[in-house]
C-alpha cells in the first residue's frame, strides 16, 4: 500500500516533471529559441519550477488529507474512479480551451498530481472504488 512520502514523491516528479516540459516547450516554441545546453539552463525558471512541484505534492496528498487513511477500508468518493472521472473532466474538457494556457497548465498539472494519487491506490489490492 503506497504511503504518504510514496504519493508526495510521485506528485513532486508530476508537478516539476510537467512544468520543465512546459518551459522547454515554450523556449523552443519562441523565435529566441535557445542554443546550447547552459543557454537553457540559464533560461528556465527554477522556482516556477519548485512551484509547481509543491503543486505536485500537495494535490498527490490531498485524498488522503480529505479522506484520511485510518483503516484499509478508507477509501470512499475522493479515491473514486468517478472522482478520477470529475477530475479528469474538470482539468482537460473543451471547456478548457478557452482558458489562457497558463491556467490550463496549472490546473492540468494539479489535476494529474491529484490523478497518480489515484493511480498508485489502484494498484493495491483494494484496489479504488467506483464511487
Amino acid at each position: 500500500m503506497p504511503n504518504l512520502k510514496q504519493h508526495v514523491s510521485i506528485g513532486a516528479i508530476v508537478g516539476g516533471g510537467l512544468n520543465l516540459a512546459w518551459q522547454l516547450h515554450k523556449l523552443y516554441d519562441s523565435p529566441e529559441s535557445p542554443h546550447g545546453f547552459w543557454e537553457v539552463v540559464n533560461r528556465l525558471d527554477f522556482l516556477e519550477l519548485a512551484a509547481f512541484a509543491a503543486i505536485g505534492v500537495l494535490c498527490a496528498a490531498l485524498p488522503d488529507m480529505l479522506e484520511p487513511a485510518t483503516n484499509p477500508n478508507h477509501r470512499a468518493l475522493l479515491h473514486s474512479v468517478c472522482c478520477g472521472g470529475a477530475v479528469t473532466y474538470g482539468a482537460f474538457g473543451t471547456h478548457t480551451e478557452k482558458w489562457r494556457p497558463e491556467d490550463r497548465m496549472t490546473v492540468r498539472t494539479a489535476a494529474l498530481s491529484y490523478l497518480s494519487h489515484l493511480a498508485l491506490d489502484s494498484g493495491t489490492p483494494k484496489g479504488l472504488p467506483v464511487i
